[in-house]
């Protein structure tokens, strides 16, 4: 192992990813079709990498050609076409093009894809028979797609960059009832645009674009892959071993963002277990403040595995909200990749290295279900009645979260329902946003279709629907480089289908996984008992720049547009009320929905 100290510095931030794929849809032989075309050739002109991969009446499909991390399959008979990287589930992904061409129906193509193969693609099924285009993300959601309908024609595309939004002569303006609503529910970002006519599409779910609009129909979720029955957890080191091998197939180096919990841990234990492994460098970043540190864990991982290891010192002053506003435009607010002194940390030692793929342990809380409250013994009772297992359940639960036994009895009896924005301050809203307190904030779809599931599944299915926003056009994302193993769709569906109390069998946090993936870890790391906590580090670094945010949330559009309220916002913005009260995370909020608003008006 190399211990190595570096400080964070400065580093200039690369230019904005190039579009990967874009479809232009409008009637067949309408005047909407030939602007359609012109826009196709002004930005190939600009963009001289995308090809034409489609070209029929009604629908046009320009994609980068096939090249690292991206690839292209087309089945010609039915118009299928998918974009992206496609790893094969029980079905070789050089056997796709043969298997959708044996389809008739345009769902069947798509259906067959959720279940025969994995990875991070987009789809189009074109029938142009009816005039309608069939398109669907894949369901872990990692490849970003938008639809956007302006003028007439409806574009299905990577990104919204200037390039795209030149060639079209107009861009779209702020949704301010959306972005209200992404203020009090921001891991919503991930799928609720802000943006006036613009849908991020739901994963897992197929878009039928036709003359008459546009329709829905879904073929994933993950209420339907709990409904399958349950599955063992002794499984799971086989199903996230060959995740993580899929990410990497081909890499030859590899930089792993440890952090020194258990999910990053376990991703690189992984990776540094494969029979043919890797050249493997993990990135430590070591926030300077009092208490929460993990550095000691993440030596004791790479220690572990005789791995390099880059310690990264980030002091408070480094950090920097308000340098988003260098950047071009992001499609969605930056709630994940607001830091971007990490992200730039990230991007550079990957660069340095020559990594040609960047793996974190985000999702991992979610699959691997680290809350331990009462909706675990909820869930035990529900299925197998009172007994033995229920009353241990009750009792690790008691003891992991500091409750009496009575009251942890009845919360399982009478689970409470999930609050409406658990981490924002009501008496924060303004108008706008207070009227949509009122009438009642709109529900991730993935929870409408969950509600009959026992509490725990929803719980976690609510978490999962979150993870979404780290999917975010963030600098390490760039290239499609960056990957996040624990929501690969076999890892996510494996743990939807094993049930709570087996995640968390005890008190410990996530022990179900840190009993069947100990071989991956060290002692230091499986018999940890405690979570990292970066609270004070950031909250000092909001404070250190209260100067600066001040005014621009005081003056800012959340204030004009009714969103927040801007007396209830000022005694937030006292410096040594910030550092006892631990309003952090609500203010980062704030300046990642006003920066982003910032760049789009």
């Amino acid at each position: 192992m190399i211990g190595l100290i570096m400080s964070a510095g400065t580093h200039p931030l690369p230019v904005s990813e190039p579009l990967c794929f874009c479809a232009l849809l409008a009637s067949s032989g309408s005047s909407t079709e030939a602007r359609a075309r012109t826009i196709a050739s002004a930005l190939r002109a600009r963009l001289p990498d995308l090809i034409a991969q489609a070209d029929h009446p009604g629908f046009l499909l320009l994609a980068q050609p096939p090249q690292s991390n991206w690839g292209l399959s087309s089945a010609r008979k039915h118009g299928v076409h998918v974009l992206g990287t496609l790893l094969p589930g029980s079905l070789p992904a050089e056997s796709l093009p043969a298997v959708l061409e044996s389809f008739i129906a345009p769902l069947e193509p798509l259906t067959a894809l959720t279940r025969l193969c994995w990875g991070r693609y987009v789809a189009f099924v074109h029938d142009a028979e009816r005039q309608q285009t069939s398109f669907m993300r894949d369901p872990s959601g990692a490849l970003r797609a938008y639809i956007w309908k302006v003028d007439g024609l409806t574009l299905i595309t990577g990104g919204l960059p200037d390039t795209l939004l030149e060639s079209l002569g107009v861009r779209p303006t702020i949704d301010w009832a959306a972005l209200a609503t992404l203020t009090a529910l921001p891991e919503r970002a991930g799928s609720l645009s802000a943006l006036t006519d613009v849908t991020i599409p739901l994963p897992g779910r197929v878009y039928h674009v036709g003359d008459s609009g546009i329709t829905t129909e879904s073929i994933w979720s993950p209420a339907a892959i709990v409904r399958r029955g349950p599955e063992s957890l002794s499984d799971l080191p086989r199903v996230l071993g060959n995740c993580i091998g899929g990410w990497t197939r081909g890499s030859n180096q590899i930089s792993v963002e440890l952090s020194g919990g258990l999910d990053s841990s376990l991703i690189l234990g992984g990776l540094a277990s494969r029979k043919e492994r890797p050249a493997i460098q993990a990135l430590h970043l070591v926030p300077r403040s009092a208490g929460g540190g993990e550095s000691r864990f993440a030596r004791a991982v790479a220690g572990h595995w005789d791995i390099p290891l880059v310690e990264v010192g980030i002091e408070p002053e480094e950090i920097d909200y308000l340098s988003h506003v260098e950047r071009s435009r992001p499609e969605q607010p930056l709630v994940y990749g607001l830091d971007l002194t990490a992200d730039r940390i990230s991007v550079r030692m990957a660069d340095e290295i020559g990594a040609t793929r960047i793996l974190s342990g985000q999702g991992g809380d979610a699959v691997l279900f680290q809350p331990r409250g009462p909706h675990v013994a909820a869930d035990r009772l529900r299925a197998k009645g009172p007994g033995p297992a229920y009353w241990r359940l009750i009792a690790a639960s008691a003891a992991s979260t500091d409750r009496s036994i009575w009251s942890v009895l009845w919360r399982s009896l009478h689970p409470a329902p999930a609050r409406a924005a658990p981490n924002f301050q009501a008496a924060l809203a303004g108008p706008l946003l207070r009227a949509q307190f009122e009438a009642g904030l709109p529900l991730h779809p993935w929870m409408e279709e969950a509600r009959r599931l026992p509490p725990g599944k929803r719980l976690q299915i609510a978490m999962l629907a979150n993870c979404q926003i780290f999917h975010a056009p963030t600098l390490t994302a760039a290239g499609l480089r960056l990957a996040h193993p624990m929501l690969s769709q076999p890892v996510v569906e494996h743990c939807l289908r094993v049930p709570t109390w087996e995640l968390v069998p005890d008190e410990r946090d996530r022990g179900g996984a840190r009993d069947v993936l100990a071989q991956w870890l060290p002692d230091a790391v499986r018999n940890r008992r405690t979570k990292g906590e970066a609270t004070g580090f950031y909250s000092r670094a909001i404070a250190l720049q209260l100067d600066r945010l001040g005014p621009v949330l005081r003056e800012g559009h959340l204030v004009r547009q009714g969103i927040i309220d801007r007396a209830a916002l000022e005694p937030m913005l006292d410096a040594r009320a910030l550092l006892w009260r631990g309003d952090h995370s609500l203010l980062a909020t704030l300046v990642a929905m006003e920066t982003w608003a910032r760049r789009w008006v």
